[in-house]
């Protein structure tokens, strides 16, 4: 993709992948900031596993806690789809 200045003068080009890249954050970077979500009392109770967008969690967690961290997690960028394998916990 071409790049021009103001008066419309080639400056550069951006290769396609280079774009995509920046616009499509990875699996890893999804899983961190599910993690960084999850309440700090609850971290060590649950598992994250991010696979194409998709966000798996296991383990246990207080039901209304859970609702308030699936609600979260599902306004997160890039995040497709959640599945939720949490059981109750105390």
């Amino acid at each position: 993709m071409p790049v021009t200045d103001r008066e419309g003068r080639l400056v550069g080009v951006v290769r396609r992948d280079a774009l995509l890249q920046a616009l499509i954050r990875d699996d890893a970077g999804i899983r961190a900031e599910v993690e960084a979500t999850c309440p700090s009392a609850d971290r060590d109770a649950v598992q994250v596993a991010v696979h194409n967008g998709i966000v798996e969690l296991t383990g246990r967690m207080p039901t209304a806690t859970a609702r308030r961290l699936l609600a979260e997690i599902e306004r997160i960028a890039d995040v497709i789809e959640v599945q939720n394998l949490l059981g109750p916990g105390t």
